[in-house]
């Protein structure tokens, strides 16, 4: 294991957004600066954020993937400069529940109180994805958005890069434990926040990250939220 410091940058935290807090307040340009690869939305809940080679996609909720500009502004993202420790080849994997199985066993041997990228690059004889339609103020709650705005993609036969980022469980008031995985293909023409796939052949690449670094929106609505409430049933429906 590469023992080099590794830095999770995260912007923002989920619960805000699950709120409904979809207001960006870092550029894309300013978060390239501090990682490679990631995860995130954009303003206004306009379509999923996939980071990979250094470059961020924007899926949208019709389905298209875009480059955006780098003045666009994300209110949610977690990235950071992959580094792959070690290597696990896989192979007929049926479901998404059974790659999370997998890549909870393989992080075992390092523990699970790490953060943890990971990259696999490889076939998809299924892959549903999801994006959502951008919201209008007054916003709703992400779960509420979701009932209505939620578009769901099925593809086969796909060659591409799921880019999955762990996150143990004392982070729990912070983001989403467990593994969250979105994807891109190869062409650069589909992807989306992973519900299910199956894997016919592919590696997945590990980096440990053992350092976490938070900024947070400043603004009045931010310093208005109500952390108390309790919002783990609503983080579990919206990861569906």
């Amino acid at each position: 294991m590469n023992t080099t410091k590794r830095t999770l940058y995260q912007a923002a935290l989920l619960q805000p957004l699950v709120l409904g807090h979809y207001e960006g307040f870092i550029p894309v340009r300013d978060l390239m600066g501090h990682g490679d690869f990631g995860i995130g939305t954009f303003d206004s809940l306009d379509g999923e954020l996939v980071m990979v080679d250094g470059q961020v996609y924007q899926v949208n909720g019709r389905g298209e993937v875009k480059k955006p500009e780098g003045n666009v502004k994300v209110p949610f993202a977690d990235v950071f400069f992959f580094e792959p420790d070690r290597e696990l080849p896989l192979e007929h994997i049926s479901s998404l529940a059974k790659l999370r199985g997998e890549a909870d066993d393989f992080i075992n041997r390092w523990g699970k109180n790490y953060f943890y990228g990971i990259r696999i690059r490889g076939t998809f004889e299924k892959m549903y994805t999801r994006s959502e339609k951008a919201q209008q103020k007054p916003y709703r709650r992400l779960d509420e958005a979701m009932k209505t705005d939620q578009v769901e993609f099925h593809f086969e036969n796909t060659t591409g890069t799921l880019i999955g980022l762990y996150c143990p469980a004392f982070m729990a008031s912070l983001n989403m434990p467990g593994w969250h995985f979105h994807y891109i293909s190869d062409d650069r023409s589909r992807g989306g926040h992973v519900m299910d796939l199956s894997l016919k052949k592919g590696t997945a690449e590990f980096c440990l990250l053992s350092d976490f670094s938070l900024v947070l929106p400043k603004s009045s609505s931010f310093g208005k939220i109500d952390f108390t409430t309790d919002l783990a049933g609503a983080v579990k429906t919206v990861e569906g």
